[in-house]
């Protein structure tokens, strides 16, 4: 009766009750997957499993409300009607995309921590298959990734084929330390999709000649006081941000 009930291609609101990750009035997509009920969100993919073997179902005569009973308590499901232009729908097994069929294509994906501003949005250029993840490069080069398991939840911007640069220049500001670990949290990234680094440089920031002067005045002025010798030591031992620049070039033959 449930599998006649819930369509994958319809979005239905939590009336009553919750389930993990979805408190009442969360938006949600249901499909059936043997015994169970997946409750998905957009961006987050499933997010709860409700194992119907030990559950009570109760659907209006219309089918617009379900009624889902377990353990830890009823959730009542209504329906909003299909999916608006825009919500990405969860897949079942049978109409789940391949993963293969995104390499090559430019897709776009939310990931799940929100901020400010809305849902942390990314477009990238889809390139390899790495170990259940899809790697590419965003537009400015950096790497990015999404799990297979996830990729119903993109949106595919242009189906491509597309082909990465030959070479790319990748910069990172701040001081060198912080430039350079962010670097390394990619290059493991870069290195599977076939770059090579050919040059690297760090340019530092110069000071501010105004403000090197004047902390070095106060710092003799209130050297007495231990003060100065605070601002001195600070103006010897501190560094100015700067920009590290890595050129990376793509060996022959990668994938």
């Amino acid at each position: 009766m449930l599998s006649q009930i819930v369509n994958p291609s319809q979005r239905w609101r939590i009336a009553q009750g919750s389930v993990p990750d979805c408190p009442a009035g969360t938006i949600v997509t249901l499909a059936t997957t043997g015994d169970r009920l997946e409750v998905s969100r957009p961006w987050f993919g499933v997010v709860a499993h409700v194992d119907l073997r030990s559950a009570s179902i109760r659907a209006s005569s219309d089918g617009r409300e379900l009624t889902i009973g377990t353990a830890s308590g009823e959730v009542v499901f209504q329906n909003e009607g299909p999916a608006t232009p825009g919500m990405f729908v969860a897949a079942t097994a049978a109409t789940r995309p391949d993963a293969a069929s995104y390499v090559g294509r430019v897709v776009q994906f939310g990931a799940i921590n929100p901020n400010a501003e809305g849902w942390n949005l990314f477009v990238f250029l889809v390139l390899r298959r790495v170990n259940g993840w899809l790697i590419g490069l965003t537009q400015n080069g950096h790497p990015a990734g999404i799990a297979e398991s996830n990729i119903a939840w993109a949106n595919v911007l242009d189906a491509g084929p597309r082909h990465p640069s030959d070479r790319l220049v990748l910069s990172y500001v701040g001081p060198r330390m912080e430039c350079s670990k962010s670097y390394e949290s990619e290059a493991p990234t870069l290195a599977e999709l076939g770059y090579q680094v050919s040059s690297q440089h760090f340019i530092q920031e110069p000071r501010n000649s105004a403000a090197v002067i004047i902390a070095i005045l106060l710092g003799f002025l209130l050297a007495p006081l231990l003060v100065g010798i605070v601002i001195l030591a600070w103006l010897i031992f501190t560094k100015p941000p700067g920009v590290l620049t890595v050129t990376l070039q793509r060996l022959p033959g990668s994938p």
